[in-house]
């Protein structure tokens, strides 16, 4: 990991990136932040690892995208990506809250793709920006160190990023067509963008690190020590979606789903802080039970309302335990695969509205000296959880030195007994 601070800060400026990028959104306006999503980023899981061998990079995974799609999520319209960049100690930058790769240096964002097709580009994980010659549309690949590093070559100052630019287009001019399906499943605008921006940061969690199996103290069962469930890509980013949704504009609105024709979603996290605004309740990050994870402990809920921070990670985690090197990825117990996936709910929930919250994800090594507050305010009704716990003391308390804590979460209005939260 190239400097966890440094990724705090920079991962925030992700963040405000993102809400800059709305106005592209048509104004309509990790990660565990939003809707950030793995496989619309056309990366698997494991992305960014901190133990990637330096100069891999995934085919066709992108840290940055925006992808135009079908409501259902499977035709993609038109699509952007800028490539990942692979893990090197020696890639140089700018100095900053974001460092971004200086020209020549391999972590530069200096490549990407491009495509456009009206019967879906057919991209995806592993591919990228995809091309259909049964559509219309074009599909392109760009690279400007294919003109910059022959010219510094020459100049005697060699490109440090000695892989082979690649730059080309495809012209599709058939004549299929699937853009009807708007009709029936709407329309999807997709951005998201994760912390492999920041000059190649690699501080995503492997699922291969060989800690002790979890023994559940309530029924002694031990888990099967499959340390996977808790890949979860990068580890800092966030992202923001609109969906156009007619098929579900007939819907009894409750207070977890209001929303009818349009929906909106937008968060982010940094090393443990998080944010979202959400037209809807919506899963940001999973935990036991869900696709291969660990099985879950006895007790643990199926949902959780994320800004209680109700979470093993966002209650306990030692700031050492961030998965982002060989050290702070030795958490105790194991907990970066076993213990804390095991007792994460599946579904950590964002609700309709507006929350702050501590990373559900082992992977945040929370960096405030404090704990970061839980506040809801929304549909379901107004939440505040602010109170120490072993991550760190209360705001109020680190303010006042300790004189005045906060009291322990509640709701103050609303709360789960209304329908749907």
């Amino acid at each position: 990991m190239r400097g966890r601070k440094h990724a705090v800060l920079g991962a925030a400026t992700l963040g405000a990136a993102a809400l800059c990028v709305a106005a592209w959104a048509g104004v309509s306006a990790a990660v565990s932040g939003g809707p950030y999503s793995q496989d619309q980023q056309d990366c698997p899981a494991n992305s960014d690892a901190w133990n990637a061998p330096t100069g891999q990079v995934d085919a066709g995974c992108h840290n940055a995208a925006v992808n135009v799609e079908s409501g259902d999520g499977n035709t993609r319209y038109v699509e952007w990506g800028n490539n990942e960049v692979p893990n090197d100690p020696n890639s140089q930058g700018t100095p900053g809250l974001l460092s971004i790769g200086y020209p020549g240096y391999s972590g530069d964002p200096h490549s990407g793709c491009l495509a456009a097709n009206t019967d879906g580009t057919g991209g995806g994980t592993g591919t990228g920006c995809g091309n259909n010659a049964a559509g219309t549309g074009f599909e392109a690949n760009y690279d400007y160190y294919s003109v910059y590093c022959p010219i510094m070559q020459a100049a005697g100052n060699p490109c440090e990023d000695t892989n082979t630019p690649v730059t080309n287009y495809t012209i599709d001019q058939g004549g299929a067509s699937s853009l009807d399906t708007i009709l029936t499943q709407g329309l999807l605008v997709y951005f998201g963008m994760n912390d492999n921006t920041d000059n190649g940061e690699h501080d995503g969690y492997t699922g291969t690190d060989g800690m002790p199996c979890y023994t559940d103290p309530n029924t002694g069962a031990t888990t099967d020590c499959n340390t996977a469930g808790a890949v979860n890509g990068a580890s800092d980013g966030g992202g923001m979606s609109l969906w156009l949704t007619p098929y579900s504009a007939t819907n009894t609105p409750s207070a977890a789903h209001p929303e009818g024709l349009l929906n909106y979603s937008n968060g982010a996290c940094a090393d443990g802080i998080c944010f979202a605004a959400s037209t809807q309740q919506e899963a940001v990050y999973h935990g036991c039970g869900y696709n291969g994870h660990e099985a879950c402990a006895s007790g643990t809920p199926s949902n959780a309302d994320v800004f209680t921070n109700s979470s093993p990670a966002s209650q306990s985690e030692p700031s050492n335990c961030s998965s982002g090197d060989a050290t702070s990825e030795a958490c105790p117990n194991g907990q970066s695969g076993d213990t804390y996936v095991s007792q994460t709910p599946t579904n950590e929930n964002v609700d309709p509205g507006v929350q702050t919250y501590q990373d559900p994800d082992p992977q945040r090594s929370p960096a405030a000296p404090f704990n970061t507050p839980g506040i809801y305010a929304g549909t379901c009704g107004v939440y505040v959880n602010a109170q120490s716990d072993s991550v760190g003391p209360s705001l109020p308390s680190l303010l006042t030195g300790g004189a005045v804590d906060a009291p322990p979460g509640q709701w103050v209005g609303g709360g789960p007994t209304q329908s749907g939260c």
